[in-house]
């Protein structure tokens, strides 16, 4: 009996995890252990099939989303409970376990790295700063249901301006995504994927919006449910503490950024480690180790909702990742394209914008907030007694004057200033 592919595939689609053995007893008996071996590994690199575990716990699966999209076909009501699985945690070896193959993250990386060459650490992420607290504020608040559009989110974060008739919580939402979003970008340096790190991010995006504000920024000690998945998480509140442990400790060991930030979208989730906004935590913590390698950032703007909560249902209930990393490449890869104007800009900024940027910020929030203007003589003296070498300062008090008159009420932020500080400010 000849062994085709479809054979191999038709079994293994009816018989996710099977192993070698089993699929050449379930296939062709008669084929050599080597011939199926050998077709086996074909389909692997060709992408046609994903393997997992290791020696003779290795299976094989149907790769990409179909399998995903097939199970979800039956409504989840008639689909098999299932609870959380130690064993899909415990399998991931950071080096030598990869959810993004290695075709996908070249391709991630030629998208979302800077053209022209390295620039210096936390450089893009600063610059990107306004335009990525409207984008992933927006966009990961519109995934929990949030009503605001993009434009009435823009008006919200840079303005305070509320909508009226809609509930405050959407708006504490949107609040709440750009502190966080902030919190990482400007401690980008020092932050990490610890505990402290995430306890702060849930803590900063949670803010106000549980029932028991002790819970923020604390792992959860109570069950919780799923919607419209057979999926039971963990109950046990140190099983639980044990489990996210294991987590961050796996998510460090990891090298490529890609990687990094997918793993953190499927097992934050996974785990539910928190008592609520688990995936809200999971999407802004996903943007560490691409900010932290100056890559354009995963904005969730083209991301599809219903496709990535289906994405995330495969991994609650079948453990299988092909779904979401679908919907993770196609939307990173509209987020890089869309920041590739402002990845361009920041090619060759000035020496000021980096070498001096804390004494620009204090210096032009001097000048808004004490002199209400720009005082040329004051500011070198600034220059001087924050050693600022002489062959610097001029070039340093002229890019502080220029910042000045830019300044205006859409991108006071960069300055930690609000609308309100240029009030009665000269700023010609």
């Amino acid at each position: 009996m000849a062994l085709t592919d479809q054979d191999i595939l038709n079994f293994t689609a009816a018989n996710p995890g099977a192993g070698r053995d089993a699929i050449r007893k379930g296939v062709a008996r008669d084929v050599s252990e080597t011939t199926v071996w050998r077709a086996l590994k074909r389909l692997v690199d060709e992408g046609r099939l994903e393997v997992s575990g290791k020696g003779r716990a290795t299976g094989y699966q149907i790769a990409g989303a179909s399998v995903v999209r097939a199970y979800l076909s039956t409504p989840y009501n008639r689909r098999p409970p299932v609870t959380y699985r130690p064993e899909f945690l415990d399998a991931y070896v950071p080096g030598k376990t990869w959810y993004l193959p290695e075709a996908d993250r070249v391709r991630l990386l030629e998208a979302g790295r800077p053209q022209g060459g390295e620039i210096p650490a936390g450089t893009y992420a600063r610059r990107i700063l306004e335009q990525l607290l409207v984008d992933l504020s927006w966009a990961s608040s519109r995934m929990e249901g949030n009503t605001y559009d993009i434009l009435q989110t823009e008006r919200l974060i840079r303005f305070g301006e509320e909508v009226e008739g809609k509930d405050r919580k959407e708006a504490l939402m949107i609040l709440n995504h750009k502190e966080a979003i902030q919190y990482v970008v400007d401690n980008l340096d020092e932050v990490g994927l610890r505990r402290p790190d995430l306890f702060s991010l849930h803590a900063l995006l949670s803010d106000g919006l549980l029932a028991d504000p002790a819970m923020s920024g604390r792992l959860r000690a109570m069950p919780v449910g799923i919607s419209h998945s057979s999926y039971r998480p963990l109950d046990d509140a140190v099983t639980i503490a044990e489990e996210f442990d294991i987590l961050l400790h796996k998510a460090a060991q990891i090298t490529d950024p890609f990687e990094q930030s997918f793993f953190l979208l499927v097992h934050i989730p996974y785990l539910q480690a928190f008592a609520d906004v688990n995936k809200r935590t999971s999407r802004v913590a996903s943007n560490i180790p691409l900010l932290k390698s100056d890559l354009a950032p995963m904005s969730f703007t083209a991301m599809d909702d219903s496709d990535y909560i289906d994405g995330l249902i495969g991994i609650y209930e079948l453990n299988n990742v092909s779904l979401l990393r679908e919907v993770y490449m196609d939307a990173y890869l509209a987020s890089a394209e869309k920041y590739r104007i402002l990845r361009a800009d920041v090619e060759s900024p000035e020496k000021a914008a980096l070498a001096y940027r804390e004494f620009v910020r204090t210096a032009v929030r001097r000048c808004v907030l004490e002199f209400k203007e720009f005082r040329q003589n004051e500011v070198l003296a600034m220059a001087a007694a924050a050693a600022v070498p002489e062959e610097d300062r001029d070039g340093v008090v002229a890019y502080i004057r220029d910042q000045l008159s830019g300044l205006h009420e859409g991108n006071v932020i960069r300055y930690r200033l609000k609308p309100s500080d240029l009030v009665d400010v000269n700023l010609g």
